[in-house]
């Protein structure tokens, strides 16, 4: 794998007034108004994108300003910046489904996926969306230069727990709007029962993803 290199300061610069453009295009009431105060005052944040883009081959430039701006509008569509326990239905948050505790062996923080406790459930499918996007939030305010590892405990677990759209949302949404963030994903005491349907989710995911997963 090529060496990562952080952008420099006219890097940052150039990205900034990029990104502002394409901005501009899109419209600004497109992105949330703490997004865009980040962007303008975290260079680490930048910094981020940029990494990430690097191991997405092409024109690292393009691509960062591309990450930026895609990022920036999940953001605002999603509604992240409002969302806490509060707006999230209690009986989700009670399943403890998703939960931080730990570390790894080279000391990124666990956000644990205990698969066993998931259930398809239509009627609170978004909510628990919104709880693993808070996880994140939380996790990355409180080490913001520092990565995570995702850990799927599939201890228990059986085919009803398993949910391919639920595991394409997780994936995707780290892949594409929480950039340089995640270190790798641990599928731990995977039941064999659950290992083709693991083939099946890893034929929709990018080859990034793929080999971040680890059995």
């Amino acid at each position: 794998m090529a060496t990562v290199t952080p952008p420099t300061q006219e890097e940052i610069e150039n990205l900034r007034e990029k990104v502002r453009t394409e901005l501009e295009k899109n419209g600004e009431d497109n992105f949330a108004k703490v997004d865009l105060e980040r962007l303008n005052s975290d260079e680490a944040y930048i910094g981020k994108f940029w990494l990430h883009a690097q191991q997405m081959g092409g024109d690292n430039k393009e691509n960062t300003v591309k990450l930026v701006v895609d990022t920036l509008l999940w953001r605002k569509k999603f509604g992240v910046e409002n969302i806490s326990e509060d707006t999230i239905n209690k009986a989700v948050l009670e399943r403890g489904e998703v939960y931080s505790h730990g570390r790894d062996k080279e000391g990124c923080k666990l956000l644990v996926i205990c698969v066993r406790k998931h259930v398809k459930d239509a009627q609170n499918s978004e909510d628990g969306k919104k709880h693993f996007v808070m996880m994140l939030e939380n996790l990355e305010k409180e080490e913001p230069e520092k990565k995570i590892t995702i850990m799927f405990d599939s201890e228990g677990a059986g085919i009803r727990n398993m949910e391919i759209e639920a595991i394409q949302f997780l994936i995707n949404t780290i892949m594409h709007y929480y950039p340089n963030f995640v270190s790798k994903i641990i599928v731990y005491n995977m039941p064999w029962i659950l290992g083709t349907i693991w083939k099946l989710v890893k034929t929709f995911l990018p080859v990034k993803a793929v080999e971040m997963i680890k059995f």
